[in-house]
């Protein structure tokens, strides 16, 4: 067969898939209420014409942004969906072409990006469901599988990141510092206002044993928080640096899983707060936001070798010609981020486990600076001490020694 009868086969086939009329068009919540926290999520089924004259079914995700209080902070100095669509249109695609230059076939870390509309805050992409995948429960964190997967993952996409910044298809200087070390809005309505909801809720039934506890954190001023935070975070020039994800927790994943249950594929979603940094960011983020914290505890030491792994040996496949970063140099980073993981654990992870659909009213919470908008009630659920306990213990500790 000459090039040119494959041509027309090619464009043939091409022409029988593409979607030549819509039918029918319904749209409906693609997730439960409390599921998605800055966005609205929306699932569009259409019954469609194809070019061959089949009628199919398609669906996609509609993305429209959140329009209460919480956002218009980040509104005021930068578009949230702006960033996401550079992230897109940009970096994705640039990953995209960089796999296929190195014939990487492990399948891509994103779904696809189809179209943005500025004029009525719209995203549309694919809708990975249709494909297979799907989010972890909320309400369960992840367990050792799904870490193993998402560590691989984290260290193939900051591999890639680090490739295009080396060719100058990234710009460190192009994104905004990282909110939850650097915008006091944030860290005051949120990593501050929780803990503070949080003292409250062990004062009022975690029992007497709790108390001294509950006492110790109390005397945290909001100052010394935002200092501790923001040294944690401050790398020095010779750190190794990339583009981080930003939002890597469990409801911005999605598996798909084999026959058995095991994970075998995961994709990224929600690329809205993109940060230039240590890729241990990324990386503390997810341990302490999105798996169980038994398998956090017992399984820290390889997971983070399974990470350096992946980011070493994906630099090199990539054709990366800088230094890597040594395992030493990543526990070192995890280790100085320690304060920050225990801190967004302890003050957060009960309202991210609890099965109640109230547990935060952003606007209330941006609206108050934090002092109310969380409900006291999911401090006070069964099984909450036992999840969080350790780690709030080690967070007293670490104040003791400072």
């Amino acid at each position: 067969m000459d090039k040119e009868i494959f041509e027309v086969v090619l464009n043939k086939s091409a022409q029988d898939s593409k979607i030549k009329r819509i039918i029918e068009m319904k749209s409906e919540s693609a997730l439960p209420t409390g599921e998605n926290f800055t966005s609205t999520i929306l699932k569009i089924t259409l019954k469609v014409v194809l070019g061959n004259g089949r009628i199919a079914t398609k669906t996609f995700i509609a993305k429209k942004g959140y329009t209460g209080e919480a956002a218009e902070q980040p509104r005021k100095e930068n578009s949230l969906f702006r960033t996401e669509v550079s992230v897109y249109t940009n970096v994705l695609r640039e990953m995209g072409y960089l796999m296929e230059e190195f014939g990487d076939t492990e399948g891509p870390l994103w779904c696809e990006f189809i179209h943005y509309s500025r004029a009525d805050s719209i995203i549309i992409l694919e809708d990975l469901k249709a494909s297979g995948f799907n989010t972890v429960k909320r309400t369960e964190p992840q367990d050792l599988n799904h870490a193993r997967l998402a560590l691989r993952s984290f260290g193939r996409y900051h591999a890639m990141a680090k490739v295009l910044e080396e060719r100058g298809l990234i710009s460190k200087d192009g994104y905004k510092p990282y909110l939850f070390l650097y915008d006091e809005v944030y860290i005051r309505n949120f990593l501050y206002g929780s803990l503070q909801a949080l003292i409250k809720g062990m004062r009022k039934a975690w029992g007497e044993e709790w108390t001294e506890y509950a006492d110790k954190l109390s005397q945290v001023s909001f100052e010394e928080l935002l200092k501790r935070i923001k040294d944690s975070g401050n790398f020095d020039d010779n750190t190794f640096k990339c583009l981080n994800h930003g939002d890597g927790w469990n409801n911005n994943m999605m598996f798909k899983h084999d026959w058995e249950g095991k994970p075998i594929e995961m994709r990224f979603v929600d690329f809205q707060v993109p940060h230039y940094n240590s890729p241990c960011m990324d990386v503390t983020y997810y341990l302490y936001s999105s798996i169980n914290p038994t398998v956090r505890h017992q399984n820290l030491k390889s997971l983070i070798e399974l990470y350096h792994e992946s980011l070493t040996s994906s630099l090199e496949r990539f054709g990366y010609k800088g230094s890597k970063p040594t395992l030493e140099d990543i526990n070192n980073g995890m280790e100085r981020l320690v304060f920050f993981g225990t801190w967004f654990f302890t003050s957060t992870f009960a309202c991210v486990l609890t099965e109640r659909t109230d547990a935060m009213d952003l606007d209330l919470i941006f609206k108050t600076n934090g002092e109310e908008g969380y409900n006291l009630s999911v401090y006070c659920e069964d099984g909450v001490i036992e999840m969080i306990g350790e780690d709030l213990k080690a967070l007293v500790k670490l104040f003791d020694e400072s």
